[in-house]
């Protein structure tokens, strides 16, 4: 059965989002969730989780002056965490239950509550992006951490681990499907902090990797890659110029692109295939994972929402489209070796630089 970006059968994805209009109880929780999450939001974005986290006795008014608010709307906040489970009350005060504990020193959890942030401000203004759009092809200056992390090492360390935690399955499924004829060389390119290549190395004693990254995401990767010894980290672009000169000339037998041509423009997209192509050793594969769209009634909820808060934030690029995904594999003279959905939204391609007596450096796993 297939499963979606959180494992969940993408049948019961389906039950989970189909509201009728006379569905009254699921529009009830569709509202009710969208007031929880701007209730956690809070909770985090005041400091309450942080300041109850020692999992100690803590009075109202104490959280008040501490959090600098107001103690009979932090009162009725901490009510209603005590519905979800999160915060316990005693006649001395309030403290975290085991479950709020766990919530408020999950740093996974921390970086996707600011992600919500983040996506407050662009989903709050949705509507008023699209009218400006429509009026004069401007919208306000993004500020979120995806549009930063080439200049600012914070939001490069807040986006990749963000990333990293979430699409864990997802490079696991990736380099699970395919296995590798020899030792190989391989380029994870715009790798982030290096998650694929991390599962690469744990599951391919053989090969090498190299992580090329825009400097302030290439120190956030070093960090995280420091205990591979098979990674290495490189600070560059295949875009513009000769990309061999990012590698020192050499060529390699595998290039990883995780989540890259998705968020480029469609010229772009064309020149960094062309890129990957020349620097292929004959033989060499290209291993690519990314959002696309069917254009049916199957695409996922999660690229479609993707894809408005990218438009939102003036993204002048177009969604990937399972055909264009193929198509630049042959229209730079890779041959398109098989492709599969790594989950409902992410679909995987596998090409190949033909040579004569030579085998692919990956092939398509047949025991699983």
């Amino acid at each position: 059965m297939p499963l979606d970006d959180e494992g969940l059968p993408s049948d019961e994805r389906a039950s989970l989002l189909a509201l009728e209009p006379g569905d009254e109880d699921g529009w009830h929780r569709l509202v009710r969730g969208y007031r929880l999450a701007g209730l956690l939001l809070s909770a985090h974005r005041m400091g309450l989780l942080r300041a109850m986290a020692d999992g100690a006795v803590h009075t109202s008014d104490e959280l008040a002056g501490q959090l600098l608010a107001d103690p009979k709307l932090l009162i009725d906040i901490c009510r209603a965490l005590r519905a979800t489970g999160l915060i316990a009350h005693t006649d001395a005060g309030w403290q975290l239950s085991e479950a709020g504990i766990r919530l408020a020193t999950d740093h996974a959890a921390g970086l996707e509550f600011e992600a919500m942030a983040e996506d407050y401000v662009r989903w709050g203004e949705l509507d008023r992006h699209a009218r400006l759009l429509w009026r004069d092809g401007r919208t306000e200056p993004t500020t979120h951490d995806d549009d930063r992390v080439g200049d600012n090492e914070q939001a490069a360390r807040r986006y990749a681990h963000r990333m990293s935690n979430r699409r864990r399955l997802q490079a696991a499924r990736l380099v699970e499907h395919v296995r590798p004829t020899r030792p190989l060389t391989i380029l994870d390119a715009w790798g982030g902090d290096g998650y694929v290549a991390r599962q690469i190395s744990r599951a391919w004693p053989g090969a090498t990797c190299t992580v090329l990254e825009v400097p302030t995401m290439a120190q956030v990767a070093r960090e995280a890659c420091a205990g591979h010894p098979r990674i290495a980290v490189v600070e560059g672009d295949l875009l513009p110029g000769d990309p061999s000169a990012a590698l020192g000339g050499e060529s390699v037998d595998v290039v990883v692109l995780s989540h890259v041509l998705q968020s480029l423009p469609i010229g772009r997209r064309r020149d960094l295939s062309t890129q990957i192509a020349h620097v292929l050793a004959p033989g060499g594969c290209l291993l690519s994972s990314e959002f696309v769209l069917r254009w049916d009634d199957r695409d996922s909820l999660d690229v479609l929402l993707w894809t408005v808060a990218r438009t939102s934030a003036n993204w002048q690029g177009e969604p990937l489209r399972a055909n264009e995904q193929d198509m630049l594999l042959r229209g730079n003279g890779l041959a398109a070796v098989a492709s599969w959905w790594v989950t409902q939204s992410t679909r995987a391609v596998l090409g190949v630089r033909p040579a004569a007596g030579v085998e692919p450096a990956l092939l398509v796993r047949t025991d699983r």
